[in-house]
């Protein structure tokens, strides 16, 4: 064989053994919109030096367990899955810590950019390379005249079953827990089964809440938490540095990633939203706060990070009635 055919060979066995394999969760494959985010973060790697294989699940539980097997160098997953991977990057979604998409923008951005804050995203031997928004979870409820925390008392909630906030969270609130998966939720709201469920709007269309929804049912304004799409990875598979700028070029992407959030959003008839008074949103809050501490001493959230959202929280309104006596 011809050396320059054998060079060739050669460098591409070369390139295929450098290669790093992703794990990608997306409901919808190839297709999905996380799948199209990480195939601008695969460009992004490439000109880090990184060759990436992209490799897609429809079940997020797999991506995640492969991850941890070693058959993936980095997996991207909803935050609340890796949650065991990294505290402080899950905390992130801690219960009405983020009120707002504005908040939102600041604090990942701050957060991924800034070197101060860089240990957050390692924990043991695992690295955050980067948080993604996946907007708001909203309380989806199948009569509209639930709007206030003491409604859901007695009331079936549908709870992911992984999730021990989530658990927590309609036992505290005086629900009924019914534990549910991705592949059941649906199921489970659309048919009667639950009264409620707390999912993104990202969910709307693809599992068809609407037949949930269409007897007087109503989608509760009011943000429960933010969701994230994150990536975990093993550093030592990637050059030393790659984790701090691929959360660089993830915080850069955040305007991309909510277009995609707002027009599912914008998915949902305007006649499902439902508000709740300023009262009532205060009332949430403090039960909020409560379960928060809870979690935080439980060790499912990071002290610090809560401490950090309570600040962002108050430097853009420090007339709300936490900010007097803090006690995060």
């Amino acid at each position: 064989m011809p050396a320059f055919f054998t060079g060739l060979l050669l460098a591409a066995a070369s390139s295929t053994a450098q290669a790093q394999t992703l794990c990608v969760y997306d409901p919808a494959g190839r297709t999905g919109f996380v799948f199209d985010w990480m195939e601008s973060y695969k460009l992004n790697a490439a000109g880090q030096g990184v060759t990436l294989e992209l490799k897609p699940y429809t079940d997020e539980e797999t991506a995640v367990n492969d991850f941890t097997a070693g058959k993936c160098d980095g997996v991207a997953a909803t935050g609340v899955r890796l949650q065991k991977f990294n505290r402080s990057a899950y905390t992130l979604e801690a219960l009405s810590g983020i009120p707002n998409y504005t908040m939102l923008k600041s604090v990942l951005n701050t957060v991924q950019t800034n070197a101060r804050y860089a240990s957050m995203f390692t924990s043991g031997s695992y690295e955050t390379a980067g948080v993604y928004p996946l907007g708001a979870v909203y309380a989806f409820v199948r009569d509209r005249e639930i709007n206030d925390i003491t409604d859901f008392a007695g009331k079936r909630i549908a709870a992911m079953e992984y999730d021990a906030t989530s658990l927590l969270v309609v036992e505290r609130i005086g629900g009924v827990a019914v534990p549910v998966n991705l592949s059941s939720v649906s199921g489970a709201f659309n048919n009667g089964d639950v009264a409620a469920t707390f999912v993104p709007a990202s969910a709307y269309t693809p599992f068809e809440l609407w037949h949930g929804l269409e007897s007087g049912g109503a989608v509760v304004k009011y943000p429960l938490l933010q969701v994230t799409m994150q990536i975990v990875i093993n550093p030592t598979a990637f050059p030393a540095g790659f984790g701090t700028s691929s959360r660089t070029f993830v915080a850069s992407q955040f305007d991309v990633a909510m277009q995609t959030v707002n027009k599912a959003e914008g998915e949902i008839k305007s006649s499902y939203w439902s508000t709740m008074e300023a009262s009532q949103i205060e009332e949430f809050e403090r039960a909020m706060q409560r379960l928060r501490l809870e979690l935080r001493d439980k060790g499912s959230y990071d002290s610090d990070v809560l401490r950090l959202l309570r600040l962002a929280r108050c430097n853009a309104d420090s007339s709300r009635w936490e900010c007097a006596s803090p006690v995060e």
